[in-house]
């Protein structure tokens, strides 16, 4: 990894560059005074991160990160500012990936960056991981901006209302826990749930969020758009199937909430594929479906990663919590399934059942994984499942949405 640190206070970054390199000697640790120092040098090298001050002389972070968002989109962007309050996070959440605050535990940042390095490592396309850093500004739900205004402009708004809405938009949902478990808030616990991110993060940044979502849509093209629609569909389908299991085989509210949160996230990376490559990818979707092939194999033949890759990849980069990465990253793995925990079963699953429930599959599944003792108790956990989604009327109807 080949780190930038940027902040105009120099004994601080020098400080900082000296403890990272003596903590990870594998790591190069480049530093720049200012921001036009820090472009000079991005220009020069192929950096994998950049940490930025908010506060400098000249240009400021916010703008700082703007401009490598547009040049150098696979740079992973972190603020590091002692300035945490609204207006930071109306300036930087656009172009930052997380935002941490002084004074920081330097252990933290450093393992912020390896979890960003691990998931990276699964990506062999540059375009791949252009596309991922590009993320920021994906496309929101049509008409999700007015019907979160017409809503703040009722007297009877309320947290749980304005949450019902943005569940219906997985990319907005996940900006809403990006900036949840930011450093702003200085939470001494991960936020899993959208409605408590929700009443954190307020009413101004939801806008703001919203509106930056929005502006995107001019861009994209009517066939992609349709195919975006059905993946939000499909997306809140499987999150209410999976949050409908997790009361029959789960307890507590904070397994509830990551569970319904991985779920809604679980197909987030076919977004950014969408985005990146419409008509590749549009392409992809049709074989699949036509074939009767595993979307995820395709993928990775044609473009080096899989989409719940590139989810995972992204969410790790926008600091949501580690339960929910790890769903979105499994959700496609019955071996990999089988060893985890039940929340990541129970999503797999309502994926599964979404999809057709397709028992034959489960069946190649367990010849892959050589039946051992986990691999056929979560089978028997799937077919159980889904006897009981078949018999329950409350339990959402599955459809299929080319896996």
């Amino acid at each position: 990894m080949k780190i930038l640190l940027v902040d105009d206070e120099e004994r601080a970054v020098r400080g900082v560059s000296r403890w990272i390199a003596g903590e990870i000697g594998q790591w190069e640790v480049v530093t720049a005074a200012s921001g036009a120092d820090a472009l000079r040098l991005l220009e020069s090298g192929d950096f994998n991160v950049i940490v930025s001050e908010m506060r400098m002389t000249g240009m400021d972070g916010a703008e700082l990160l703007s401009l490598v968002e547009q040049r150098h989109p696979d740079v992973f962007r972190v603020v590091l500012s002692g300035q945490a309050d609204r207006d930071t996070v109306l300036s930087a959440v656009q172009p930052m990936h997380q935002f941490l605050s002084k004074p920081c535990d330097l252990n933290v940042l450093i393992e912020v960056i390896k979890r960003a390095e691990t998931f990276q490592a699964t990506i062999a396309s540059a375009a791949v991981l252009d596309a991922i850093g590009q993320a920021n500004g994906l496309p929101s739900v049509p008409g999700i901006v007015s019907e979160i205004n017409e809503a703040l402009a009722s007297e009877n708004w309320n947290t749980q209302s304005i949450a019902n809405i943005i569940k219906k938009d997985p990319l907005l949902s996940a900006r809403i826990l990006q900036v949840a478990n930011s450093a702003i808030f200085a939470l001494p616990h991960p936020v899993l749930d959208v409605v408590q991110g929700v009443s954190l993060v307020g009413a101004e940044v939801i806008q703001g969020l919203a509106m930056s979502q929005a502006i995107q849509l001019r861009n994209v093209k009517d066939s992609a758009l349709l195919s975006t629609n059905a993946l939000f569909d499909h997306s809140f389908q499987v999150a209410v199937l999976a949050k409908t299991f997790t009361r029959h085989v789960l307890q507590g509210d904070d397994t509830c909430a990551s569970v319904f949160s991985g779920a809604l996230l679980h197909d987030i990376g076919k977004l950014i594929l969408l985005d990146a490559f419409p008509d590749q990818y549009s392409r992809l979707l049709s074989i699949a479906a036509a074939e009767n092939r595993p979307l995820w194999e395709l993928e990775f033949d044609q473009l080096g990663a899989t989409h719940q890759g590139v989810g995972a990849y992204l969410l790790a980069l926008w600091g949501v919590p580690a339960a929910i990465v790890e769903i979105v990253a499994s959700h496609h793995s019955f071996e990999v399934c089988s060893r985890r925990n039940l929340p990541c079963q129970v999503v797999y699953a309502a994926n599964w059942l979404c999809n057709g429930g397709d028992e034959a599959l489960i069946e190649r599944e367990l010849e892959s994984a050589n039946h051992t003792e986990q691999a056929d108790l979560f089978a028997k956990h799937l077919l159980s499942w889904k006897s009981d989604a078949l018999e329950h009327a409350d339990m959402a109807s599955p459809t299929r949405n080319n896996r």
